[in-house]
Order: structure tokens, then sequence, then C-alpha cells
């Protein structure tokens, strides 16, 4: 019996795994996939970190990053923005052309393995401080698929004052500006993040 129920909860993971959007999957500058659109609680919405026209979700069960599976997650007895979401950037909301993503994660497990995973996945990254307790930003400029890869780690406290880790992971289509403007004056999603921490010594 305790062998059923162990295959059981493995088809059932497996399952789970393969139904997820692949976020790395996605290419830059085609439509993104019907279903994201589909999901249950999404929005469309511009108020971003970037202020990029999105589809926001607090759904993550529907979402993983290459062999990083996410959920939705919110921290117990933690403060209003306590909680792991999601904004799928496109350009507008007519071609809705794949720009990239944001994704919030208060999941400590999730966290820790999508920064494993990136570092395997590529290499040494820039590594920055963010000014907050153990903060870390990290870079990837790849320019051979055109994008940019930013991860920005902080330690965040609950109201009953117990740590969690609050991960901020974005990747972009390189040259993409705030709010998507044409306008080179503007800061790039890059700059901006950049702007926000400073080089770690070495």
């Amino acid at each position: 019996m305790k062998k059923i129920l162990i295959l059981l909860f493995m088809c059932t993971t497996f399952i789970s795994c393969n139904s997820q959007t692949d976020l790395e999957s996605l290419e830059f500058d085609k439509p993104i996939p019907e279903d994201i659109k589909k999901i249950k609680d999404v929005e469309k919405d511009d108020n971003g970190t970037y202020g990029l026209p999105s589809y926001r979700t607090t759904q993550l069960d529907y979402f993983r990053f290459g062999e990083v599976p996410f959920s939705k997650h919110t921290v117990l007895n933690g403060y209003d923005d306590a909680y792991s979401d999601i904004y799928i950037h496109v350009d507008n909301f007519e071609q809705n052309n794949y720009l990239g993503f944001s994704i919030c994660i208060t999941n400590d497990q999730e966290g820790i393995a999508l920064f494993n995973y990136l570092k395997k996945r590529f290499g040494k990254p820039e590594e920055r401080t963010t000014g907050l307790e153990n903060g870390s930003a990290l870079v990837w400029e790849l320019k051979e698929s055109k994008q940019w890869v930013l991860l920005e780690q902080n330690t965040e406290n609950t109201r009953d004052h117990k740590k969690y880790l609050n991960t901020e992971f974005t990747i972009v289509k390189q040259g993409t500006r705030m709010l998507n403007s044409k306008n080179p004056e503007w800061l790039t999603v890059l700059e901006n993040f950049k702007a926000r921490s400073t080089p770690k010594d070495k």
C-alpha cells in the first residue's frame, strides 16, 4: 500500500510539472501562450516594477523555470506584500508579444533552488549588493539569447519578527526600457535594476 501511495504521489508531481508553463521556453516577440490569459485570476496590469504592460497572477502553480517549479505562496504572518506573484510582460495588450517576465518568490526553498539553477544554467554573474540585510543582486547580460537576467534576494521580516527570503527575478528582452518606452532618454530595465544596487567589492 505504501508503494502505491508513493507511486501516485510521483505521478501527480510529474503531471503537475508537465502542465506548468516553462518560462525558460518562451520566445521574445512572439504572442504569449493563450493558456496564460485564461488563468482564473489573471489581470492586465502595468504597475509592476518596470511599468511594462503585463498579465499578472498569484497562481504560480501554473509556472516553472527550467527544472524549478513554482507554487502559490503567502508568507504566514507576513505584511500585505508578502506573497508570490508573476508579471508576464508584453509589448501591448493588442499584439501580446512576449517581452519577458518578473516574478516575486516568497517561498524560501523555491528562491534558493532558483538561485542555484541560474548559476548552473548561465554561469558566473555580475555580483552586486542591495544595501539591505544579506541583500544580493545578480546580473547576467546574455548577448547570444538577447536577454537580461536579473535576480535580487533580500531577507525580509514577518509581523511576528520571523525571517523569510524574498526573491525578485526578471528576464527581459535586451534593450527594453521602462514603460516599454521607445524614447532613448528613458532608462532601460537593466539601468533601473543597477541603480538600486552597487557593485560588490572584489
